[in-house]
């Protein structure tokens, strides 16, 4: 009996390190395709950009989040290092919250009283309230007149992965059922002219 305790200490153990080795692949992966360079194109035109741009900030927000985060941090870090911890002490609390949805999905006090952008707003009101109080307001105002190019550059030239991964492929798969109905209807056409 007590072997067999030890038998689930051990596969429970080798589960949750085996959870976390996924986690880490899956954060390698994520990053990578952030910032694979074969991924970004100019986008036909204006229509394309805006498209390409809105999925793009909704498919990548966590990770342009945290490049405002960091330049943020970046530039309070020489001079003002209370509002510096304060930002870092913020972000511990936002952590939390988020480790608290993941630990309990089903949580209706998490899920629908205190909603994901109720949490937010209230972050980013007590992060602008806080460097309006340290005198600190220039160093956000720099931090998003740097990021906030940079983001944007980002989701216009990104194209979607699986454009990448097979452009003369998609381009077949799509040409074929066009060239099938072009058939048809000139097929049709000649049958109704005679």
């Amino acid at each position: 009996m007590a072997n067999y305790g030890a038998m689930l200490r051990r596969s429970g153990l080798a589960h949750a390190t085996a959870a976390v080795a996924e986690r880490a692949r899956s954060t390698r992966k994520a990053l990578s395709r952030f910032a694979r360079p074969q991924a970004f194109a100019c986008p036909a035109d204006a229509e394309a950009a805006a498209v390409r741009a809105v999925r793009n900030i909704a498919y990548f927000r966590l990770h342009y989040a945290l490049v405002l985060w960091i330049l943020l941090l970046s530039t309070l870090a020489p001079s003002r290092r209370a509002s510096m911890l304060f930002l870092m002490a913020a972000s511990k609390v936002a952590l939390f919250y988020g480790v608290l949805l993941r630990a309990v999905p089903n949580s209706v006090l998490l899920r629908r009283i205190l909603d994901r952008r109720l949490v937010l707003a209230l972050f980013l009101i007590v992060i602008v309230v806080e460097l309006a109080l340290t005198d600190a307001i220039q160093h956000l105002l720099l931090a998003l007149a740097i990021g906030v190019p940079l983001v944007l550059l980002h989701a216009v030239f990104r194209v979607r992965d699986d454009l990448v991964a097979g452009d003369e492929a998609a381009a077949a798969v799509d040409a074929a059922p066009l060239s099938e109905k072009k058939e048809k209807e000139d097929a049709d056409l000649e049958s109704g002219s005679k």
